[in-house]
């Protein structure tokens, strides 16, 4: 596909360099491995096409995609209790960006997220959940839910403008969270907090 594009010459530089970037071999490479590697491609188009044959070779690209995109795996619902989840969390997250193919920088967005978030819910409710989900399709990405039926955040305006400073650092995960993140939206109230973060793959 790419190579009615393309030169071969110029393909294989640019499909090598993208399997390089996501740490694939072209031995071990599947077409199931291929949206690991549609980003990278994307870019590559980005930089020899322009105009209307760069939209069309993006398009069909998207469309190959998605149709050996393996299903995306069910969202990970987990409770959190207790200190010892936050690594459970921590290391569920990690799988599911290892089974999306994110860098290792959304990697570590995520799982600092993650980390983040559970921190909160045994700091400040006791207990609560976090679910994970992997989305697939044109925007592929990560979105973290995490829920609790505390007594919610006081000061929400405050805490979010980066002026409130508390003794237990409240805030500093709430800010470091929205700054990771791609997408960021929080209800709380005296039911209990529900905060929900989306990176971008």
């Amino acid at each position: 596909m790419l190579e009615r594009y393309l030169s071969p010459l110029n393909v294989r530089a640019m499909v090598g360099r993208a399997l390089r970037e996501r740490n694939v071999t072209a031995e071990r490479f599947r077409r199931s491995d291929l949206p690991k590697i549609t980003p990278n491609l994307q870019r590559g188009l980005g930089l020899f096409l322009s105009g209307t044959e760069r939209a069309q070779a993006l398009r069909e690209l998207t469309e190959l995609c998605e149709r050996n995109a393996p299903r995306s795996p069910s969202p990970s619902r987990m409770s959190i209790t207790s200190e010892a989840d936050i690594s459970t969390v921590r290391n569920e997250a990690r799988r599911m960006c290892e089974l999306a193919g994110t860098t290792s920088f959304t990697l570590q967005k995520v799982t600092t997220i993650v980390s983040e978030l559970a921190r909160n819910i045994v700091s400040y409710a006791n207990r609560g959940e976090l679910e994970i989900t992997l989305q697939q399709g044109r925007e592929r990405r990560i979105s973290i839910t995490a829920s609790d039926r505390g007594p919610g955040i006081p000061n929400l305006d405050i805490i979010m403008s980066g002026r409130y400073r508390s003794r237990t650092g409240l805030g500093r995960g709430l800010l470091g969270t929205k700054r990771l993140a791609d997408h960021f939206a929080i209800e709380t109230g005296a039911a209990g907090t529900t905060i929900k973060a989306e990176v971008a793959l």
